[in-house]
């Protein structure tokens, strides 16, 4: 197979992964309520950006590699790894363990402050007791 051939087939194999990008990120951009944190929303935006920008590459001269590829899966693996807290279409009531996704009121980041603080304490206290385990 010649340079060229290869060069094509790369290009190829990155639509699927591609498509796969763009179409979770357009739906998870449009599930998002209207008060979601601009950063959330702004993350979204840019994998959409990718999942559309990089099968425009070739038009510019820019031919994805081998790397290319594996990153665009890998991009499609992180997607779906968080599929189950985006089920049924729904927006997250958390993007991460314990932060929400829109702002949150001085209540909430004193409780938020507090139970992390009680985390953080009780697995000091159990390394303590190593025969607890």
């Amino acid at each position: 197979m010649s340079q060229w051939n290869e060069t094509m087939l790369l290009a190829v194999m990155t639509w699927p992964g591609c498509a796969g990008i763009f179409f979770i990120a357009c739906c998870r951009l449009n599930a998002m309520p209207k008060h979601t944190l601009f950063r959330v929303v702004f993350e979204y935006a840019v994998w959409a950006a990718i999942g559309f920008g990089i099968p425009m590459l070739p038009f510019i001269g820019e031919w994805p590699g081998l790397g290319t590829v594996a990153v665009v899966y890998a991009m499609v693996v992180i997607l779906l790894c968080s599929a189950r807290a985006w089920a049924g279409d729904v927006a997250p009531d958390e993007a991460t363990d314990v932060m929400p996704i829109e702002p949150l009121t001085a209540r909430q980041r004193f409780d938020l402050f507090i139970g992390r603080a009680r985390a953080k304490a009780l697995a000091w206290w159990r390394s303590l007791q190593p025969w607890k385990d």
